[in-house]
């Protein structure tokens, strides 16, 4: 049947309205979607995106707090150690500039940008992707200050001065120095300054340095050993001392008379000691090693001080009448003026050569010494440095002197002698068991029977160093061997703890 002409445009009315409800909807739709999106755009923008950060601390939407938050730990204090001590200090002392505001700002200043129509288009499209946003609070110290402040208030506070040995004087004995520790200025100002504009890592460990002990004073050991000869020496008594510290080539030469300081290199009558030469100069006319006899020989010339072992070295190996002579002549050879020996040790030996030197021809001393022997502490003290030096550095004088008739054996030969020498009084006694110490010792009785010169040089080897240390006194009356014994322990006992100080007590 027909379909009229009426209803088929009711139904296209009805069709278009369709449409257009349905186009309606469609739009509606599409721009609550719309809508939808740029809201959710624009929370997302707003907010910095994953990996965003501030001064290496990641930001969130509450950047704002987290910023101020981070100011707060940069005005927050810093903690210090200096060694075992710890304290705090207020970074305002040396900051400069805490700048957040920038800082918040600029991030401000890129979210808007990342709100942009250009960003809401590519988030529509699905392209959106921020970048991450780094900033930093701006944070500056003034290093001088920091400086300043390390200088004024903590270096004076917590440094640790470096001593040398302490003299106890009431005691006659060392003690121990101690190192000490300052601050590495220049590194520690640059850690405080890093630091100082960390929120993460504000603790500083102060780099230290360590200040090596000082080298022990010689003036306090002369102090030390004047006041020992002053307390043990009688009146018009006169003692010399030659001392040679080897760790650091300083020298000590004094005399002592009536507790004031007396010129030092006086004439003494060797004695004994004058043995050492002999030894020396025998060995320079060895062509080959000591026989088995010329060995005992010397021994007992070094050990027990025999004169006839003496003579008979002077007339075998040395040589001849004048023996004693050539001795003085090795002497002389060697750079000693005031040390000679003019004649044999037995009875009534006849006087080979009246010796002059500086020494003897002073008249200050009063003093009358051996005409057959003579020397000064000093020059015997040297004399025997110049053995050690043979022997244990491989160098010296000797050497220097004689380089075709001694050699370092040789020397260390007579070191090997001098160390058999184990006479238990003067320098000896005021050593620790066990020291090794190589030494000729000299004393004798003069034309009125009586002992008027005592002496010993000696090289004494130490865990804290080796030594040089020569001990001669004169009497113008009577040594008493007992009391002067007290005397030479004593000063050789300080010596020794000037090398060997005792520990630091621990309170």
């Amino acid at each position: 049947m027909p379909v009229s002409i009426g209803k088929i445009e009711a139904m296209s009315k009805s069709i278009r309205a369709g449409l257009f409800f349905i186009s309606f909807g469609l739009l509606f739709f599409a721009v609550v979607l719309f809508l939808i999106q740029q809201a959710t755009f624009k929370t997302q923008c707003a907010v910095p995106p994953n990996g965003s950060t501030i001064n290496d601390f990641p930001i969130s939407a509450e950047y704002e707090k987290e910023i101020a938050q981070i100011e707060t730990i940069l005005a927050s204090p810093l903690e210090l150690s200096y060694g075992e001590s710890v304290f705090q200090v207020s970074p305002e002392i040396f900051l400069q500039v805490i700048d957040s505001i920038t800082a918040t700002s600029s991030v401000q200043s890129q979210l808007k940008n990342q709100c942009s129509s250009d960003h809401l288009i590519n988030y529509l499209a699905g392209r959106y992707d921020p970048a991450e946003i780094t900033e930093s609070v701006v944070c500056s110290v003034d290093k001088a200050a920091i400086s300043t402040y390390l200088q004024e208030e903590i270096i004076p506070r917590y440094a640790q001065t470096s001593l040398p040995i302490q003299p106890i004087m009431n005691e006659f004995r060392f003690e121990e120095g101690k190192e000490g520790i300052m601050l590495d200025l220049e590194p520690a100002v640059d850690a405080i300054a890093a630091a100082a504009c960390s929120f993460t890592d504000r603790v500083v460990d102060l780099p230290l340095i360590a200040v090596p002990e000082p080298k022990p004073s010689l003036t306090n050991l002369e102090i030390m050993l004047q006041k020992l000869i002053d307390l043990n020496q009688d009146p018009k008594q006169l003692t010399e001392i030659y001392f040679y510290d080897f760790r650091s080539n300083e020298t000590l030469n004094f005399a002592r008379r009536d507790k004031a300081d007396f010129p030092a290199e006086v004439a003494f009558t060797a004695a004994s000691t004058i043995k050492l030469p002999v030894l020396i100069s025998s060995f320079i006319r060895l062509d080959q090693a000591p026989t088995a006899l010329i060995r005992r020989q010397m021994e007992l010339m070094i050990t027990e001080s025999k004169n006839d072992q003496t003579d008979w070295l002077m007339s075998n190996v040395i040589g001849g009448n004048t023996a004693p002579l050539l001795v003085t002549e090795d002497l002389r050879k060697l750079g000693f003026k005031n040390t000679f020996l003019a004649g044999y040790f037995y009875s009534q030996a006849p006087l080979l050569d009246l010796v002059m030197t500086p020494a003897n021809q002073r008249t200050d001393s009063g003093m009358r010494p051996d005409i057959y022997n003579q020397t000064t502490p000093k020059e015997i003290g040297e004399l025997m440095k110049m053995v050690y030096q043979c022997d244990m550095l491989k160098s010296g004088p000797l050497l220097e002197t004689f380089p075709n008739q001694l050699t370092t054996e040789e020397c260390g030969e007579m070191t090997t002698l001098m160390k058999a020498n184990h006479l238990p009084y003067l320098i000896t006694a005021g050593l620790p068991e066990q020291t090794v110490i190589a030494h000729k010792h000299g004393w004798t009785e003069e034309a009125d029977g009586l002992l008027h010169t005592m002496s010993n040089v000696a090289a004494v080897y130490t865990p804290g160093g080796d030594y040089i240390l020569t001990i001669f006194t004169n009497h113008p009356i009577n040594l008493i061997f007992e009391k002067e014994n007290i005397l030479f322990s004593s000063i050789s006992a300080a010596v020794y703890s000037y090398f060997n100080p005792d520990p630091c007590p621990e309170y």
